[in-house]
């Protein structure tokens, strides 16, 4: 009987030890547990969307299709690029339209929407066939990455005036890329296809840029009255309207002045 009792006294100890080892080890995979959700759960917060700003998957997306795209030489890779450029201007527009925003930006984002929707299919006869060259996108690695760096760092008040301020760093952008294909010598159709897509981000650029100092939406969001605010700054001047009235009055006194003249000289004729 007595080394039995000594096999029982050794297996104490040892369940002891396993007992106490086991709950360290569940006491541990629960402290583990609520600190992984912990960092999840500030992941999750730290990663929440701004309520102002719902572009930013559109606009990495963006930035990531136009800096891979890549042409035979630097009019393809500028027809390329610029393809995905409009594509992310269209993706944009589409999410300001979803949010509810002010009548004049709604119209501002149909307007992109169409205009650049035609543009694209225009650019996409344009693409040619080949391999790409690489060093043909360099050119406009420059103007891109300036481009994503404004339109990231852009904000606003609201969803509205956010999409504005990154639709007018997209814009500049656009013109800045246009610029850079022109001073690399592309030719032809392209040429002048960069040309049009220049001067019409430009238009696009001082458009918005007018809508943020706060003139009148609707006028300054439809492209027709644009060119109506411009023309009236003329005429409420003074001397417009002073010139005018007396070349009102001149023909009324010239008139009879001239009618008395001849009645007159056949009077004294006739005596």
């Amino acid at each position: 009987m007595q080394p039995f009792h000594e096999e029982q006294i050794m297996k104490k100890p040892l369940a002891t030890s396993l007992a106490i080892g086991a709950g360290l080890l569940v006491s541990a995979c629960g402290s583990g547990g609520d600190a992984t959700d912990q960092q999840v759960g500030a992941a999750v917060t730290s990663e929440a969307p701004d309520p102002n700003n719902p572009f930013a998957v559109a606009e990495t997306q963006m930035n990531e299709r136009t800096m891979a795209a890549v042409g035979t030489d630097v009019g393809d890779s500028w027809v390329r690029k610029m393809i995905e450029h409009h594509q992310g201007a269209i993706e944009m527009s589409r999410i300001v339209l979803q949010q509810n925003p002010p009548a004049a930006i709604a119209q501002m984002a149909q307007d992109t929407i169409d205009k650049q929707s035609e543009e694209v299919e225009d650019l996409r006869k344009l693409v040619a066939g080949g391999t790409p060259d690489p060093g043909s996108a360099e050119v406009f690695r420059a103007s891109m990455a300036s481009m994503q760096q404004a339109m990231m760092s852009a904000t606003g008040a609201d969803v509205g005036e956010t999409f504005m301020r990154k639709m007018l760093a997209h814009h500049r952008g656009g013109v800045a890329m246009s610029e850079a294909a022109l001073d690399a010598g592309a030719s032809g159709a392209v040429r002048t296809n960069a040309v049009k897509t220049r001067d019409g981000q430009q238009r696009e650029a001082d458009m918005t840029e007018a809508m943020l100092r706060g003139e009148p939406m609707p006028a300054a969001g439809t492209p027709a009255a644009v060119t109506p605010a411009a023309s009236p700054e003329p005429a409420p001047s003074a001397r417009p309207s002073a010139t005018t009235r007396p070349r009102a009055q001149a023909p009324a006194t010239g008139t009879p002045a001239e009618a008395a003249g001849p009645h007159a000289g056949h009077t004294m004729t006739g005596q």
